[in-house]
């Protein structure tokens, strides 16, 4: 288009809310705050069609930032967030997450079940232990896709594993698989690398504390490629609650003691996988698929307002963790210094 003094440009800020329980969105409004920080910054509300696609002009800003923020409704079956999106990002398409209030349960045997979410309560941090959901540089950490199921090695070069232990070790990883409706572990016998991840080492070690040892690496991104657990002796593999919180931490999940759960801390509450574990689970499981695709912006963190669940400004990370950012190695060279233990 040509003006009165030569060309004038226009560059269009276009996206899409997606809303992770794929429901009708509703109540909900996107409002670009143009200034980043500034209370005076300019704002504008840019429409949402029944697609959830939005778009609207881009303004001439000095800020390297803007936000975009998630205005929500009461009646909303949606969280409001607050999403920094960094200047030259903006004449990307987006595509912005939105986090239900409440997760219908999708599968398994606890399918249809409706449990309120408290991005919050999956972020709070257990003194010591980290959280539900974990975060390596804002990403949900999770396995690579296309790894389910996981191949998982019963190592019979130490301590043995009995016949009993390892009906035992199946039937609790079948629980958990019926739990969250899915096939997410399958018995291997090679530990070679498999595609682009290791089997997990499953061995009795007689040398941990407690009754089991569980560690994950994952990369920058959060995508999980290996994982080993050490189970103290033949009894505590053969217990249920023990085998399942294990697995757990394979797959991805921390502590919590926000909830009724089989991730919590005490040795004393030993428990199978509970609805509201399943709900949190396959929120978490859908964000961090989503993430995979470089056109999302936001998530669980910025679906919370409280403060104390945010990370230290000094830490990339709502867990403790050493990242592993090379190429993934051959096993037998893997720093145990990147690895993330979870004990019981």
């Amino acid at each position: 288009m040509l003006g009165p003094l030569g060309p004038i440009g226009f560059a269009l800020l276009t996206g899409r809310l997606v809303a992770l329980d794929s429901q009708p969105i509703a109540g909900v409004r996107l409002i670009v705050e143009w200034g980043g920080q500034s209370v005076l910054a300019a704002a504008d509300t840019l429409p949402v069609d029944s697609t959830g696609r939005f778009g609207g002009l881009i303004r001439d800003i000095a800020a390297d930032s803007v936000w975009l923020v998630i205005d929500a409704a009461a009646s909303s079956r949606y969280d409001a967030a607050r999403i920094a999106v960094g200047k030259a990002r903006l004449s990307e398409e987006m595509r912005v997450l939105l986090v239900p209030k409440r997760w219908t349960i999708r599968r398994g045997k606890f399918a249809g079940a409706q449990v309120p979410i408290d991005p919050s309560a999956a972020l709070r941090r257990v003194p010591g232990y980290g959280a539900f959901a974990r975060v390596s540089a804002r990403h949900i950490v999770g396995w690579m896709p296309g790894s389910f199921p996981i191949p998982v090695v019963l190592r019979h070069d130490g301590p043995r594993i009995t016949t009993a232990d390892s009906i035992a070790f199946w039937d609790a990883a079948r629980d958990v698989d019926s739990a969250l409706g899915g096939h997410f572990f399958v018995p291997w016998t090679d530990t070679a690398m498999y595609g682009r991840i290791f089997p997990v080492d499953v061995r009795i070690d007689r040398r941990i504390p407690g009754a089991a040892l569980t560690f994950a690496t994952w990369d920058a991104n959060g995508n999980i490629f290996e994982g080993t657990i050490r189970f103290h002796g033949s009894r505590e593999m053969q217990i249920p609650g023990v085998v399942e919180h294990e697995l757990m931490h394979v797959l991805g999940f921390g502590h919590t003691n926000a909830w009724i759960s089989a991730m919590q801390t005490s040795s004393v509450d030993v428990r199978d996988v509970t609805e509201t574990d399943v709900a949190y689970a396959q929120l978490l499981m859908a964000v961090h698929e989503w993430q995979q695709d470089s056109l999302v912006v936001g998530g669980l963190i910025e679906a919370t307002a409280r403060p104390e669940t945010l990370p230290p400004k000094d830490v990339p990370s709502h867990f403790p963790l050493y990242e592993i950012t090379a190429s993934v190695a051959p096993r037998e060279r893997h720093p145990r210094l990147g690895d993330s233990p979870d004990r019981r």
